[in-house]
């Protein structure tokens, strides 16, 4: 029974299985790489429940707006833009951002140190520069990381393009950003955002 055995497994079937399993994996790996190109975790989507949407919610006035943005990712394919949230009664942008996590290690090459150090501001129009009131980190799904940026006292109607602009350490504002995003023009359709259940929670 088991000479029969080894008479079956020859040179040819011991390739054929190895780049089967081969195949498979480059297969898996990139339908992962897909996967995870377009997918946001939970974390990532929604609301971040200021003060002041809270009291909004409460009054029950809230409502916002969202759009796809314009560009989704800088040239380098560094940093990414999801899902901007607006609510233009309280002036209030939420924006999130995510870059791959091989980033940081290239930036250790050229001297940087053992965490992205990120500078993120709103430029409206090359002409107006608008700092975040706060952001959180979440920790990495897949080879990407999120942080996520509120902007308060934000005037959207004001604007024809919104620019999401990274430096990196110490900003220097009178040289160009590390990256810079247009996720935002006033011509391209925007469209309600509605409330979901986690978001509603995180009001209460």
């Amino acid at each position: 029974m088991f000479q029969k055995i080894l008479k079956k497994i020859t040179f040819a079937n011991i390739f054929k299985a190895i780049g089967t399993a081969i195949i498979l994996l480059v297969v898996g790996m990139l339908a992962f790489r897909l996967y995870t190109l377009n997918h946001y975790p939970n974390f990532a989507r929604g609301i971040l429940p200021t003060d002041t949407l809270k009291t909004a919610y409460a009054d029950g006035v809230l409502s916002a707006i969202t759009w796809e943005p314009s560009v989704e990712y800088d040239e380098n394919g560094d940093y990414f833009v999801h899902q901007p949230i607006y609510f233009p009664e309280e002036k209030t942008l939420i924006v999130t951002v995510r870059y791959n996590d091989s980033l940081l290690e290239e930036l250790r090459h050229t001297g940087g140190g053992d965490t992205l150090q990120m500078d993120v501001s709103l430029y409206a129009d090359g002409t107006e520069r608008v700092h975040p009131l706060t952001y959180t980190y979440n920790y990495a799904y897949g080879i990407y990381s999120y942080r996520r940026y509120v902007f308060e006292g934000v005037e959207l109607s004001d604007y024809e393009y919104l620019y999401l602009d990274i430096y990196l350490d110490e900003p220097d504002y009178n040289v160009a950003p590390y990256s810079s995003i247009e996720f935002y023009r006033a011509t391209e359709p925007t469209s309600e955002y509605k409330l979901t259940s986690a978001d509603k929670k995180a009001l209460r």
